[in-house]
């Protein structure tokens, strides 16, 4: 549980008050370079958000160990910026990059850009200072404790394989389809101007069913034609909840219940605009053995992920060490007085 409510405020980079506001009873009072007051009022709100993640009501002592994970954060901070500790922009690029790839299928930046926005609740501003913070902290650590972060051992052959056994039916490709497409953007349009866009779509799906054009000819057109765009859309998986989401369902179905190598007869209509689609590829659901890319056209295997997925565990295990051992050093250097019975509501 501790080491849980840690990462969960680390990573989260929650926002710290600065000072106590009047009436609120003061939980702990932390200086490393500047002094910060944490409040009983703050305390309990990250607390109400925690109860929702984990589904149940904390415990006089995981309020101590939330308390415990907020001084950690507030010194690795403050020390981080004692020490000039910085991250570049390119840095924040590469880990934002990382979090599209940790959602399991292609996406392109606008489609994430979205899952931020309706699904964490926060701008893209918003979202990326949120990764700088947590860049810092890690940054900050990783200095401090760099040879043990390096000792994590590498997950061997034998354990990638036991794994792989204990979770076969885990690794599946769902039903998916491929295709490619012209499409018309209608979002933020006026009801006249996005009627103008079907006009248009109906206009080049027209020049294509009646031999005047090829889809592919209306796609190399579109890099010179602002009007709309076009290209290989991917996979779209017939279950997926955040493609459904941001697609929407209807045209989810219409794209499925093409052919392979079909050309749709009319004009597809998604949350985002006009589609004139042409699937590519169908695949079935089907179980992945250890060798089997994890995704259609990629090549990462489910090897390569499976070791990733261990290998990240046991870093993750040395960077707590290592994040106990610097937050128990800066504890020594900084001045925290605790109000233990001001946890007690």
């Amino acid at each position: 549980m501790k080491r849980l409510i840690t990462m969960i405020v680390l990573c989260a980079a929650t926002a710290v008050m600065a000072g106590a506001q009047i009436l609120d009873q003061p939980v702990a009072v932390v200086r490393l370079t500047e002094t910060v007051n944490i409040g009983q009022r703050e305390l309990r709100q990250q607390a109400r958000l925690l109860e929702q993640q984990l589904g149940r009501e904390l415990t006089q002592e995981n309020r101590r160990e939330l308390l415990e994970a907020q001084i950690a954060e507030i010194l690795i901070k403050q020390a981080a910026a004692r020490d000039n500790i910085r991250v570049t922009d390119a840095e924040i690029d590469r880990a934002v990059a990382q979090q599209r790839q940790s959602l399991g299928q292609p996406v392109t930046e606008e489609q994430f850009r979205q899952i931020v926005q309706q699904q964490m609740g926060m701008s893209w501003s918003e979202y990326r200072e949120q990764i700088r913070e947590r860049l810092i902290q890690e940054k900050y650590v990783v200095e401090k404790r760099r040879d043990l972060l390096e000792s994590a051992a590498a997950p061997t052959d034998r354990e990638i394989r036991s794994f792989y056994e204990d979770n076969a039916t885990e690794f599946t490709n769902p039903t998916m389809v491929r295709f490619k497409h012209v499409f018309i953007d209608t979002r933020n349009l006026s009801s006249d101007d996005k009627a103008a866009r079907r006009r248009l779509a109906e206009e080049l799906l027209r020049s294509v069913r009646n031999g005047a054009k090829t889809l592919e000819q209306l796609i190399d057109e579109s890099d010179d034609d602002a009007r709309f765009s076009g290209g290989d859309f991917g996979y779209l998986i017939r279950q997926e909840s955040q493609q459904s989401q941001l697609l929407g369902r209807s045209f989810v179905n219409e794209v499925f219940d093409l052919d392979e190598g079909a050309l749709g007869r009319e004009v597809l209509e998604s949350n985002v605009g006009y589609h004139i689609v042409q699937v590519t590829n169908r695949r079935s659901a089907r179980l992945l053995q250890l060798d089997d890319p994890v995704f259609p056209g990629q090549s990462t295997t489910v090897r390569d992920q499976i070791r990733n997925h261990l290998a990240a565990n046991n870093q993750q295990r040395a960077f707590q060490q290592a994040i106990n051992q610097v937050v128990d050093e800066l504890r020594q250097q900084a001045e925290v007085t605790l109000y233990e019975e001001n946890l007690n509501w």
